[in-house]
């Protein structure tokens, strides 16, 4: 309750497991519950060779492979920890944003989650009342990076509504142009969809 006094408008998290404990576990759930209160947006953000369990290090050693890894497939699994444990059933209002993964497997997992709870739904019915992809458009967001090939038709699949940009300036992967290539995305984006990614969807996240 204290980042309220500050002015802040987000709180930052990883994805991996801290000490076995998942994001839907009963241990965060006052922490979920405050922020819904207070209205916090939370960001998920990965990190490759931290010291919590990391997808792909216990087979990997280069950073190659581990980055390539645990960006993206550590974010899956938040999500669907957040989902199958119905922390975003729960809490309706919160706002999280999936952040410096890409958003290129969010349409293939969004399907393959839908494609779940349609075959198994009666396994998790208490806890996951609505599709997976239907709590992700309700209340999550996702950052993409210019250099996605396939931003087109993501955007076709998913809608324009959730997608924010981070720049994640000045880590390796991100060139110093970055806002310059993301407003030139006008190129094969309409202007509005552009506005909506750079400004109004992380002023709707992060109620600014």
């Amino acid at each position: 309750h204290r980042i309220v006094n500050f002015g802040w408008k987000a709180v930052f998290l990883r994805p991996n497991p801290v000490k076995g404990r998942i994001l839907s576990d009963a241990e965060y759930e006052p922490f979920w519950a405050a922020c819904e209160e207070l209205d916090i947006a939370v960001g998920i953000h990965e990190a490759t060779h931290g010291r919590l369990p990391t997808t792909g290090a216990d087979r990997f050693n280069s950073r190659f492979a581990l980055h390539a890894c645990s960006h993206p497939m550590e974010q899956m699994m938040a999500l669907l920890a957040l989902i199958e444990g119905g922390v975003l059933e729960r809490h309706p209002k919160l706002r999280v944003g999936f952040l410096e993964s890409g958003c290129g497997w969010l349409p293939y997992w969004l399907w393959r989650l839908d494609e779940e709870y349609r075959n198994l739904h009666w396994e998790v019915k208490d806890m996951v009342k609505l599709l997976p992809s239907e709590y992700f458009r309700r209340q999550c967001y996702i950052a993409v990076e210019p250099s996605e090939p396939y931003l087109t038709q993501i955007i076709d699949y998913i809608g324009s509504e959730n997608l924010i940009f981070g720049s994640d300036y000045p880590h390796m992967d991100h060139h110093p142009d970055i806002v310059k290539n993301i407003v030139e995305l006008e190129k094969n984006l309409s202007q509005e969809i552009v506005k909506k990614i750079v400004w109004d969807n992380p002023k709707c996240f992060y109620k600014v």
